[in-house]
């Protein structure tokens, strides 16, 4: 298949501006300038906040050409790079939109493109453990970098080659399943439903205590994970939190005062209605000679009552 000339900077130029990197991975992480980083064997691809490559490790020495050959119906990759000397690589999508990971208005993309990312993973036969914060550097030597597609993927043009469903993109993330972009998910939403509850302890306090508390349980969440965001992640979506339920919780809270006693006044002018229907029964049942017992237990209220409506 013949490649595709492609100017790598429209990778490189959607790289944070101060990435992780490395040359070898077994000494460590550093972060540098981008300019120093894309020096380096290994580079952060996608910013804490925005993401906008999906990067599967295809951890088996025919990675490259099994494309050709046995992934009938895959999306084309927009780039393979290639280790050369065991032939493992790594597969890089590039996204039309990033997707912003900590938007605590509207998670549906990130849950949309969770499960994308996982479908995708799936038929890739990708590694699961592998968790996309650092990839190989596709401008650097010691790679074989193979561009096979110009063109960035929406999240709709990736899933209609995937057979997604419904339930598929709209389940829920547990913590023991979260990878990738499903970690924000469920940071989120675990602790957003914490958050609606438990602010009201803070509204004597400040902000800044109230956004103390959310990054220590967001912190918490994301302990548990098998392969935990770094910081920076989990803060940026402690601050949507904090700031989406600080603003609304005094509204939310009143409108839910409101409700409670909407609630209160049907249901009290509902059993005034029923309490005066079974009130002329009494009545009507006293004229008749019946006993204040025999009323009392036909109407399956108590002796007392029935004399009281009756007088």
């Amino acid at each position: 298949m013949q490649q595709l000339t492609l100017d790598l900077a429209q990778i490189t130029d959607r790289f944070p501006s101060k990435p992780y990197c490395s040359d070898d991975l077994q000494i460590g992480l550093q972060i540098r300038p981008k300019h120093l980083a894309l020096l380096k064997r290994y580079i952060q691809p996608n910013h804490p906040y925005y993401t906008h490559f999906f990067v599967f490790d295809l951890d088996y020495p025919t990675a490259y050409v099994d494309y050709f050959y046995s992934m009938v119906g895959v999306p084309t990759p927009n780039l393979i790079v290639e280790n050369p000397e065991n032939g493992h690589a790594h597969y890089i999508y590039q996204l039309a939109t990033p997707i912003y990971q900590t938007n605590a208005s509207n998670d549906k993309p990130i849950k949309y493109a969770n499960a994308v990312y996982l479908a995708l993973r799936q038929v890739l036969n990708a590694d699961i453990n592998y968790s996309g914060l650092i990839t190989k550097n596709a401008i650097h030597s010691s790679w074989r970098t193979h561009v096979l597609r110009e063109q960035p993927y929406t999240l709709d043009q990736l899933s209609e080659r995937l057979d997604l469903t419904p339930r598929q993109i709209n389940k829920e993330i547990k913590i023991d399943e979260a990878v990738g972009l499903g970690r924000n998910c469920c940071v989120f939403h675990t602790v957003r439903h914490w958050a609606y509850v438990e602010v009201r302890k803070y509204r004597a306090k400040s902000f800044n205590q109230w956004l103390d508390g959310v990054i220590a349980q967001c912190c918490a969440v994301n302990a548990q994970f098998t392969d935990p965001m770094q910081y920076n992640e989990v803060k940026g979506i402690a601050k949507s939190i904090a700031r989406w339920v600080w603003k609304r919780d005094g509204y939310a809270y009143q409108e839910f005062i409101d409700r409670q006693t909407r609630k209160g006044q049907l249901g009290g002018k509902a059993k005034g209605e029923a309490y005066n229907a079974k009130r002329k029964l009494a009545v009507r049942y006293k004229e008749k000679g019946m006993s204040y017992t025999e009323i009392a237990d036909k109407l399956k209220v108590s002796r007392r009552s029935v004399i009281y409506w009756c007088k």
